[in-house]
């Protein structure tokens, strides 16, 4: 009975950081300036080619660098460059890019703040 008290501590001692530490690298990143920060950007994007669409981490880059987004018809659509990561709100006086939340949406510049933007997620011509 002893030995299985024993190990039963052990195992609860030896998971515990574990359990923290999965925690922790599960936060979003909540700023960073560049599309190459940005999570959840493939690279290998192209245009017109298939996507998996959403409205959630739907921004990709191709070799070059150019920003496309998934519309809804899951194909990659040219976008404005993705030139980050900030939080819904935060303030900007640029509207020549665009800016994903950490938890994955959309963002443009709209009356000096950073806001959603799903328009060409759903509105874009595509080809």
């Amino acid at each position: 009975m002893k030995l299985v008290t024993v190990l039963a501590l052990a195992g609860g001692l030896a998971a515990a950081p574990l359990i923290a530490a999965g925690a922790a690298a599960a936060l979003p990143v909540a700023t960073c300036d560049g599309a190459g920060c940005v999570p959840g950007v493939p690279h290998n994007a192209s245009l017109g080619a298939p996507c998996i669409g959403g409205t959630r981490y739907v921004f990709g880059l191709d070799a070059s660098g150019n920003t496309y987004i998934c519309d809804a018809l899951n194909q990659w659509v040219q976008s404005k460059p993705l030139i980050g990561v900030r939080t819904m709100s935060a303030p900007c006086d640029n509207d020549k890019g665009m800016m994903q939340s950490p938890d994955g949406l959309p963002m443009s510049c709209k009356n000096g703040g950073w806001m959603e933007d799903f328009d060409t997620i759903f509105y874009s011509k595509a080809i």
